[in-house]
């Protein structure tokens, strides 16, 4: 019966990421950013995924009213799932991502952002990018610590992007993600990071249905006279305060 339900929902999910014409078409043309109405279709987009994978989600707080810079730790590919069925969110992104196939039209499709490290003005660009969809009234969404740790432990936060809240003052929303099992702090299916492969993680998170996602909201940051050394700290000290105590 587990393996019937397992090659139902990956059915599911391999016709719903590869319909792109009809996500693009959908969401509709926009210019700078998408608006309302397409930043509501994004986010559904989003949602009918965790819906597929079957990854329940216990909110913690209240998602706020207005935009901001959402920041989160990052374990997972599921966090972007995550995330995005939660907020009316883009997504800043390594430039790769869109180049990949079938998944590279859908981030585009969903209005993500991206970051070419290896570019020489890599991180300004970044920072103008973000602050112009901020400053537009759009909610964005960063992993500070640039890249997933797997849950493992709260990478130091890098600094330059919060420079975009403050461009564009506007606040910064922290939230923390978890995914607890039984007395372990982390499901051992969902942990995913850099040399793993996607396709066999999906697969893994396929098979589950005991998988929990806690994501805790917490009050917003104020960036106004703060440089972005201090948001940073201050957000870190946030998200993991946040971690340590949910731990305990």
């Amino acid at each position: 019966m587990k393996i019937l339900i397992f090659f139902k929902k990956l059915f599911k999910f391999v016709i719903h990421i590869t319909n792109t014409r009809k996500i693009i078409s959908d969401i509709g043309n926009y210019k700078i950013c998408a608006n309302e109405e397409q930043s509501e279709k994004i986010r559904l987009w989003f949602k009918k995924i965790l819906d597929i994978v079957e990854v329940k989600i216990n909110i913690k707080g209240n998602i706020k009213e207005g935009n901001y810079l959402i920041i989160s730790n990052h374990s997972s590919w599921l966090d972007i799932i995550i995330l995005g069925s939660t907020f009316k969110t883009t997504f800043l992104s390594k430039i790769e991502v869109s180049r990949w196939p079938v998944i590279g039209k859908i981030t585009t499709a969903v209005d993500m952002l991206f970051i070419d490290r290896g570019s020489k003005n890599a991180a300004s660009h970044a920072v103008d990018n973000v602050s112009k969809f901020l400053t537009n009234k759009r909610n964005v969404t960063i992993f500070p610590e640039g890249t997933s740790s797997g849950g493992k432990s709260l990478l130091k936060f890098k600094p330059r992007l919060f420079a975009s809240s403050i461009e564009a003052n506007c606040p910064i929303q922290c939230v923390i993600i978890k995914y607890p099992y039984k007395n372990k702090i982390m499901h051992p299916k969902v942990p995913f990071t850099r040399g793993n492969s996607l396709f066999l993680s999906i697969l893994k998170i396929l098979f589950q249905n005991d998988i929990v996602a806690e994501v805790t909201i917490s009050e917003l940051v104020n960036p106004k006279g703060k440089d972005r050394k201090s948001i940073s700290n201050e957000c870190y000290t946030i998200v993991k305060n946040s971690l340590e105590k949910n731990a305990n």
